[in-house]
């Protein structure tokens, strides 16, 4: 039960007392207009504009349930973008995943199969710019970098390419395994991270800022 104040404090400063209510009981079981007025106190005028905004931002939708008497009944429930406001937990599921694989197979195995991993999400977001491939010889290393970081974005790293001169430094304000790198620095940072960092880089690059250090972005310099 102690878990649930933080969220119910986080839906209220997004939405408000009552639409962070709305969203709380959606999380729980489909509501129908009738239901939600019971349970908020507050006649169905005031709950269908609460709900009008919900689903016109994607939280929310509806469908109608059929009775065994009577007409249809309109429901609501949220949408995948309303589930994400919730917290997930693949942080920990990861975790334990990783702990069970160094156990069975050892470090080795566990930052050879971190590293085909990072292969694999390079190429993944890379390839989905067809006219983007950053394999093109006839491209610049600046246009490649461009790539690079481009990937990164759609990663969710926020990231962004700072000229200087001949050098070049990329800045990642997001870290996308930060939970799990708190546990799992070695491995998170050290394998996974880094071999992103090589796939897009090559080898010749310097870490000048990082998450693991309690630094508030990771930068990462190199020579054009």
């Amino acid at each position: 039960m102690m878990e649930e104040y933080p969220l119910e404090q986080s839906l209220t400063e997004l939405f408000g007392p009552v639409r962070g209510r709305i969203l709380q009981e959606l999380s729980y079981s489909s509501l129908s207009m009738d239901d939600l007025s019971d349970l908020l106190g507050i006649n169905k005028n005031a709950v269908k504009e609460h709900m009008d905004s919900l689903i016109s931002k994607g939280y929310v939708r509806y469908d109608f349930k059929h009775a065994q008497t009577g007409r249809p009944k309109k429901v609501f429930d949220l949408t995948e973008k309303g589930m994400d406001l919730f917290p997930k937990r693949y942080a920990a599921l990861a975790s334990l995943l990783m702990n069970e694989i160094r156990g069975e197979m050892g470090d080795d195995a566990l930052n050879h199969l971190l590293a085909g991993v990072a292969d694999k999400l390079v190429k993944n977001y890379a390839s989905r710019d067809p006219g983007h491939s950053g394999t093109n010889p006839e491209d610049s290393k600046l246009d490649r970098l461009h790539v690079f970081v481009e990937s990164l974005n759609k990663m969710g790293y926020s990231a962004r390419l700072v000229v200087e001169g001949d050098s070049v430094k990329i800045v990642r304000y997001n870290c996308i395994f930060y939970d799990l790198a708190k546990e799992n620095a070695g491995a998170i940072c050290g394998s996974l991270g880094m071999n992103i960092l090589k796939e897009g880089l090559g080898e010749n690059f310097t870490i000048k800022e990082k998450f693991s250090t309690g630094d508030r972005k990771c930068v990462v310099e190199l020579k054009l």
